[in-house]
């Protein structure tokens, strides 16, 4: 019983820097706590960011390929929208189809933000547009070469945001530019043109 009351007073008498380390270490302990989540809501958003490009790129990919495929025995693409085409011969995935028109049949193809994406034939070449692409997206899908290589796919012509086109090719920190320069809320709407 008198070391419990000796171990009491020992507490009570510590020195006043042993304390201040506590609460030194407290404070530290608090810092190190906010990095750490810091750096993994950012981790969090890049990688984010880094899944839905992914999966934009893959619907132009996948799109492109189809719309060549499909017209491949034809002299040219002809001039109209090929939405329901794609959707009809299963060129689209059914996550990205939407029934806009509540007939009970899926008339409108999306791009993973919930943006509608056309598929236009433009004769010798056809369009893609996609809308509501983020900006931070768009300046990773839309770079190409002048050879027409980019993110987005082969036999690029052209990109435009409805306002600006650009046909010789953007570099990374062009794209970028690009991609601010017309964009309402944070996003852009897109539309490409492809090569046969």
């Amino acid at each position: 019983m008198n070391q419990s009351i000796a171990g009491r007073s020992t507490l009570q008498h510590l020195p006043q820097c042993e304390r201040g380390a506590t609460l030194i270490e407290a404070v530290l302990f608090t810092v190190i706590a906010l990095g750490l989540i810091t750096g993994g809501v950012v981790f969090f958003e890049q990688a984010s960011i880094s899944a839905q490009t992914n999966s934009t790129i893959r619907l132009i990919a996948s799109l492109q390929s189809q719309v060549r495929s499909l017209h491949q025995s034809q002299a040219d693409f002809g001039t109209a929208d090929m939405t329901t085409l794609l959707i009809t011969t299963n060129a689209v995935p059914s996550s990205l189809q939407r029934d806009t028109d509540s007939d009970g049949t899926a008339d409108t193809i999306v791009n993973n933000m919930g943006g509608k994406v056309t598929v236009t034939g433009a004769t010798s070449r056809f369009t893609f547009k996609a809308e509501d692409i983020p900006v931070d997206i768009c300046s990773r899908i839309v770079p190409f070469n002048d050879l027409g290589y980019g993110p987005a796919g082969t036999g690029i012509v052209s990109v435009s945001d409805g306002t600006d086109t650009d046909s010789d090719g953007l570099n990374p920190a062009e794209a970028a530019a690009f991609c601010t320069k017309n964009a309402t809320g944070g996003a852009v709407d897109l539309t490409w043109t492809f090569d046969r």
